[in-house]
């Protein structure tokens, strides 16, 4: 079996998810990235087939706010931008033995340790597959083979992107539509509705749930 290892990538807190600044304090903000971190990491941890968590990040802290034991941290320079700090991260995962590479963002409130089985069976033979955002047009999670064949082009309508650079090496790709896996969180649209989650979809993760409990007590004490 090939040995994967994930890769997440986390921005300083202090700039972190800025389209949600209308409905959230930056120290409010700061507490929602933690929490969702915390249940992607969790559900990373609880899959068996990865061997090793990067967490790939310029946030000086970052060390000392998860704990997973299978965690290490990947401290990347300021200016390198996120996919030459993944790029460098997947050549370190390589030279440690690893034959492959998921890299998982880590604003993914309803991902499961499930989920992510569910993604990675049956792995594509020396292929690449992709979890498409709720929009159809980003990617939210990616398998590689290592080393990488390809650029790490995470952004602006990146599933194409992807898609014909794995197309120009004669690489395999698949593309999984999952709830789960989709459903991230950019702007107030999407707080809302993870705030507001109905009792029969999806459920966030426990610490993303504890956030919402909490800011909704807060705010709920502020009208009063």
């Amino acid at each position: 079996m090939n040995e994967t290892w994930a890769l997440v990538p986390l921005k300083r807190l202090d700039r972190a998810k800025r389209r949600l600044a209308p409905a959230l304090t930056p120290e409010s903000r700061a507490d929602l990235v933690l929490a969702m971190f915390t249940d992607v990491l969790e559900a990373l941890a609880g899959v068996r087939s990865i061997a090793r968590i990067l967490l790939v990040s310029n946030e000086p802290e970052a060390g000392s706010l998860f704990h997973p034991a299978n965690l290490e941290v990947f401290y990347s320079a300021p200016s390198e931008g996120m996919n030459r700090e993944l790029e460098q991260a997947a050549a370190y995962a390589w030279s440690q033995g690893a034959q492959q590479v998921l890299i998982v963002h880590g604003d993914l409130p309803y991902l499961t340790a499930r989920a992510i089985g569910k993604f990675l069976t049956p792995a594509p033979p020396d292929g690449m597959r992709a979890a498409a955002c709720k929009l159809g047009s980003g990617t939210n999670v990616l398998l590689l083979p290592l080393p990488l064949r390809i650029p790490l082009v995470f952004g602006r309508h990146s599933l194409q992107r992807f898609q014909r650079l794995a197309e120009g090496v004669g690489q395999h790709f698949d593309i999984v539509r999952d709830l789960r896996l989709a459903a991230d969180i950019d702007d107030q649209a999407d707080f809302a509705r993870l705030s507001t989650t109905a009792h029969d979809g999806p459920r966030p993760g426990s610490a993303t749930q504890a956030f919402l409990d909490e800011f909704a007590h807060r705010r709920s004490t502020a009208v009063r």
